[in-house]
């Protein structure tokens, strides 16, 4: 136990947190009539021994995301699982192999590999081959919906004893829908961090824990409490195939925005209807894009702090000068409009580079260019988890999906360019709120100008060979 509580204090002389992370909802199961999504935890400081068991993270290591379902479909029932974080987000170890394309295929083939890599001792028979297992869902996650964190500063003191709280409770599951959900699960495990910070909202939710309801209350405590460094993460639904998710809701606010549930009521119970609507406008909106935009960054919540004091002296120039700093962090945070319509212009000028080149036949086309691509080849993984696009047919060179694969095809430069190229553009056609955020959008944004590059001097020295070949004629 002293050793446990070493390995926990060395590690937490780095930054150590606790995010709520808020999924948002998707079109299937409970969620299409509830639009509830779903809620996880993750911890930077506490790391997987297996996924029903955990330890102290080695310096280097990521932290653990904690979700819970009903029944994860594996041998046993388990209350939790740990997923390592890149793995809960994009289906492996390392973010640089994040696929740049989410079809159903690739999402199966990151499955098989974290089952047979993580799970092999507790997943046999059909846990193994059940395409509706809920371990599933803990793979990947960002093929299929938005992923909103909301995350504070711990303590090592504060990781020490949740680890002990969850090695004591035996992780056996004893999930109920109505009583101890997935947003109970979460609420209890943030109140271990900071009693009372997340709380369910029974009027709006009917009495049950709602996502979104931790999710507003654990937003403001944090922002009463400026020494947690409080900021909102979103990681962004990866495009591809799959259907866009859809924002969460309350129980309250479901019926005041959903056709399916407002339209009958407006009919049977309009007394009741208006009921609910007065509750969820007064009391229970929360706006998860909103606070991103506002709390971005820690930097952003030391300036607040500064300017809250500056403008409690009456210091006019301190305050002028903290909301000047505070615009400059949002902008390099989130970015200008004016900078996010120079990103759209220039991807605007290489599409009509491709088209003129004859790649596609007109910028309309340009959309399928990625559902071609892989309609030619057959999926396979390397060794690190790298996703390469194979030929099936003639002795033509593989080609990345995965941003380090995709950097190292040479011989397959401009596949790989019209690869990255469609998906930065995919991303600018989506509305701010679903789009990647900037520090992200700028590394698929660097990927696509060096495989840019490499494919005109590719084109370069391929003009020089055939005009030295004609001079040799």
């Amino acid at each position: 136990m002293w050793l446990l509580w070493g390995l926990l204090f060395l590690c937490g002389a780095a930054r150590a947190d606790v995010g709520l992370m808020l999924n948002e909802s998707l079109r299937v199961g409970a969620s299409r009539w509830t639009g509830a999504g779903h809620a996880s935890v993750y911890l930077s400081n506490i790391c997987a021994k297996s996924p029903i068991e955990l330890r102290p993270c080695e310096p280097g290591e990521d932290g653990v995301v904690l979700t819970n379902y009903r029944d994860f479909g594996e041998d046993k029932l388990y209350e939790w699982n740990a997923i390592p974080l890149s793995i809960y987000l994009y289906g492996v170890e390392d973010e640089s192999e994040r696929s740049f394309y989410a079809t159903p295929t690739v999402r199966w083939i990151m499955q098989e590999r974290y089952r047979e890599k993580y799970l092999n001792g507790i997943c046999r028979g059909a846990c193994a081959t059940n395409p509706a297992a809920l371990w599933r869902d803990s793979v990947a996650a960002t093929y299929l919906r938005d992923i909103y964190m909301f995350r504070v500063k711990t303590t090592p003191e504060q990781d020490h004893a949740l680890l002990e709280r969850l090695q004591r409770g035996g992780n056996v599951g004893h999930y109920n829908g109505f009583t101890n959900n997935c947003a109970d699960f979460v609420r209890e495990v943030v109140n271990e961090y900071f009693p009372g910070a997340a709380k369910a909202d029974h009027v709006n939710d009917f009495w049950m824990t709602s996502p979104k309801a931790i999710a507003k209350s654990f937003t403001h405590y944090a922002l009463k409490h400026p020494e947690l460094e409080f900021r909102v993460v979103r990681y962004s639904q990866i495009p591809g195939e799959y259907d866009p998710s859809r924002d969460n809701r309350k129980g309250s606010e479901q019926l005041y925005r959903s056709n399916r549930w407002r339209v009958p009521l407006a009919i049977l119970l309009p007394e009741e209807l208006l009921a609910f609507t007065g509750s969820y406008l007064a009391t229970g909106r929360f706006n998860p894009e909103l606070e991103l935009r506002n709390h971005p960054s820690e930097e952003i919540i030391a300036l607040q702090t500064k300017l809250q004091l500056a403008s409690s002296r009456g210091d006019r120039p301190a305050v002028k000068e903290c909301k000047q700093k505070i615009r400059a962090a949002r902008s390099e945070a989130l970015g200008t409009d004016e900078e996010w319509a120079g990103y759209a212009h220039t991807v605007r000028q290489y599409k009509e580079e491709v088209v003129r080149s004859g790649y596609v036949s007109d910028a309309q086309s340009f959309k399928a260019i990625p559902h071609n691509i892989l309609a030619q080849k057959w999926i396979t993984l390397d060794e690190r988890g790298g996703l390469w696009l194979t030929p099936r047919s003639g002795n033509a060179p593989r080609v990345g999906l995965s941003a380090r694969t995709m950097s190292a095809s040479r011989q397959e430069t401009t596949t790989a360019y019209l690869l990255a190229l469609s998906r930065v553009d995919a991303e600018l056609h989506r509305k701010p709120k679903n789009r990647e955020t900037l520090e992200f959008f700028r590394k698929d944004w660097a990927l696509m100008e060096h495989l840019r590059g490499q494919q005109l001097q590719e084109i370069a020295g391929t003009r020089r060979s055939e005009q030295g070949g004609g001079a040799a004629q």
